[in-house]
């Protein structure tokens, strides 16, 4: 019966340290960052579903309609509304 008492002792100390034990503080949640109202191109046909961040984007290469540079703002109104 002796190695039952230093057996439940030492479970006894395990249990009350990890309860004694200040919680540890939650890690912090970084914030989504805010888009920035940059310029961005779109090309301005009935069939574009997409801005692009430059003028030189190879996403732009078959578009044979005027390019319109305008704010990221401007730009998110005119997406699809069945697309979103």
């Amino acid at each position: 019966m002796k190695p039952f008492f230093p057996t439940l002792t030492l479970l006894l100390a395990l249990a009350g340290s990890s309860l004694a034990a200040p919680p540890r503080p939650a890690a912090p949640v970084a914030a989504a960052p805010a888009r920035p109202t940059a310029t961005v191109y779109v090309c301005m046909s009935k069939t574009s579903y997409a801005y692009h961040s430059s003028e030189a984007c190879n996403g732009l290469n078959r578009c044979s309609h005027p390019l319109k540079a305008m704010p990221t703002a401007e730009a998110e109104k005119l997406a699809c509304r069945r697309c979103l």
